[in-house]
């Protein structure tokens, strides 16, 4: 049956002389299925030991080192392992002020603040803390993720005294926004790969320039990779297929470094425009072929061996312009050669005037010379105008000339059954020397007569079908008129009584004739040697004579009503 020990007061139950500061060497043993303490439980000396299967705990806290007003120890618990090692252990060291896992051959008898633990793994589903300091954080079973996550907005910042490295063995380091993926870098067969995930997004980089931000480079996904760099491109060579000018209407230049130059090789310019800043020559040291148009804009064009050469290689014929050639022992000849035609075109469809194909001699081109010092023009109607001697060994074909002078064998009329036509210019005469005529018609456009100042020799037939003489009308007056002798004819006009004219020897068969036009008085003629006479004398119209000039004078041929004194 169950019994109670009742006492007033404290109640102590000693065995031998008790504890005595652990001195004592007596034991006391409860020997009970359960030993129930009902009040608070209070056990001194120096250690607790409850060898039982396990031990079951109610309390919430269990407080090591209880009372401590300083503390030198480390505290924690020491889990005897026997023959599987050494024993476990969780610890707070004193000496470092932190908790530590692992193992150590200390047991619960060690009270040292230097408790030495060899530092093991740690299993957990979630860790949190304020940080977390470990060689190598290694993920929680077979092809397991590790995620560190920060709280909210925080950060994650990995702080490393070396460098920090990133080891992936699937070769890829992908970057997410919110979980979406917007880059990644990877490891392709050999090569690093930095790829912007998200479609027709740009790659861009930034950087600090004098405090602001700017962009050096933008990788334009939507355009096949097109880079546009924030300023210039230095580099030791530059391979593209195409160069394009960043913004409308921008320039591109390429510049060399200091007295460097720009090589360019198998050059091909399409619209481009070549200068240089410094405003000295661009030098292309290889040849040039231009397929499109070349326009020269205000500048000349100079060549280094002064030939400007076309050449068909196809065919191995060569066109050339050389301005230094040595010919007929003269040098600097400009030299246009063709395999076969050289043509000039003048534009008539620009709505101008007055254009013409000009050769000048000895005249500087910069010196401003007057158009009318040409020594060789052909204007845009086709007429040519030469200013010096013509010389020509072929045939000339042209529908009008006008020169001072024109030396030939022959001029042929140029068409069928076409007119020759020489034309003075106004009152100017045509003088032919030696002249024959052999089946041909002259003629005056204004039917004005044809003059021969010199004696005219026909050899055939002389057919006339008008007057073949000149005629002269002659007024008297008061003093003596003179019949002159280049007429043929002289018609006498009197306008008063016995009015007196002369006439002067002739040459010798010359055949003059003199008949009264106007009766206005008496006409008296005297011949300066007259075989027949001394004078004849005209009274009335129709009064005529016939003269012939011989050696010794005038010889009267037939007479008309007129008398011979």
């Amino acid at each position: 049956m169950g019994k109670t020990l009742r006492t007033s007061g404290d109640y102590t139950i000693q065995a031998g002389d008790g504890y005595n500061s652990g001195s004592g060497s007596n034991t006391i043993n409860l020997d009970s299925l359960n030993v129930s303490v009902t009040g608070n439980l209070t056990v001194g000396g120096t250690s607790t030991t409850v060898s039982t299967t396990n031990t079951t705990i109610e309390d919430n806290i269990i407080e090591l080192n209880t009372g401590a007003s300083a503390n030198l120890n480390s505290a924690g618990i020491i889990i005897e392992r026997g023959s599987a090692g050494d024993n476990a252990a969780i610890l707070w060291k004193e000496d470092t002020d932190s908790f530590i896992f692992g193992t150590t051959t200390a047991t619960a008898a060690d009270k040292s603040g230097a408790i030495s633990v060899n530092a093991g793994s740690l299993e957990v589903s979630n860790l949190t803390a304020g940080s977390v300091t470990t060689n190598e954080i290694s993920a929680n079973g077979s092809n397991a993720a590790i995620t560190i996550a920060s709280s909210g907005t925080g950060d994650i910042n990995l702080d490393s005294g070396g460098d920090l490295i990133v080891d992936v063995d699937n070769a890829d380091l992908i970057l997410k926004d919110d979980g979406t993926e917007f880059g990644r870098l990877s490891r392709v067969t050999a090569d690093f790969v930095v790829k912007s995930s998200a479609q027709d997004q740009d790659l861009i980089f930034k950087g600090n320039d004098g405090g602001s931000t700017i962009t050096a480079l933008t990788l334009d996904m939507s355009e096949g990779g097109e880079a546009t760099f924030g300023a210039g491109i230095t580099a030791n060579s530059l391979t593209t297929n195409t160069i394009t000018a960043n913004g409308s209407n921008a320039g591109i230049s390429i510049q060399p470094s200091g007295s460097g130059e720009v090589l360019l090789g198998a050059l091909r310019l399409n619209g481009t425009t070549l200068d240089t800043d410094d405003s000295s020559a661009i030098t292309i040291g290889e040849e040039v072929n231009f397929e499109g148009a070349v326009n020269l804009s205000g500048g000349d064009l100079v060549t280094g061996n002064n030939r400007i050469t076309f050449n068909d290689q196809s065919s191995g014929t060569v066109s050339f312009l050389d301005f230094t050639v040595t010919q007929f022992s003269q040098t600097n000849n400009t030299v246009l050669s063709s395999v076969k035609s050289i043509n000039f075109f003048l534009d008539s469809n620009g709505g101008d005037t007055g254009e013409a194909f000009r050769i000048y001699n000895n005249t500087n081109p910069d010196s401003s010379p007057t158009e009318n010092t040409y020594i060789f023009k052909v204007d845009e109607s086709g007429n040519l105008f030469v200013t010096g001697d013509t010389t020509m060994t072929g045939d000339l074909t042209a529908t009008d000339i006008t020169a001072n002078s024109l030396t030939t064998n022959v001029i042929s009329s140029n068409g069928s059954n076409a007119d020759i036509s020489i034309q003075p210019s106004g009152t100017g005469n045509l003088t032919l020397g030696a002249v024959k005529i052999n089946g041909t018609t002259l003629s005056s456009d204004d039917s004005t007569k044809i003059t021969i100042a010199e004696a005219t020799d026909v050899t055939g037939t002389l057919f006339s079908r008008g007057n073949v003489f000149g005629v002269q009308t002659l007024t008297g007056s008061g003093s003596t008129e003179v019949i002159n002798l280049t007429d043929t004819v002289t018609l006498l006009v009197t306008t008063g009584g016995s009015q007196a004219f002369s006439l002067a020897d002739g040459v010798e068969g010359q055949i003059k004739i003199i008949s009264m036009k106007t009766d206005g008085g008496s006409g008296i003629v005297t011949p300066a040697n007259f075989v027949n006479g001394t004078n004849i004398t005209f009274d009335d119209v129709q009064d005529t004579i016939v003269l012939m000039y011989q050696s010794t004078g005038w010889v009267v041929l037939a007479r008309q009503n007129s008398l011979v004194s």
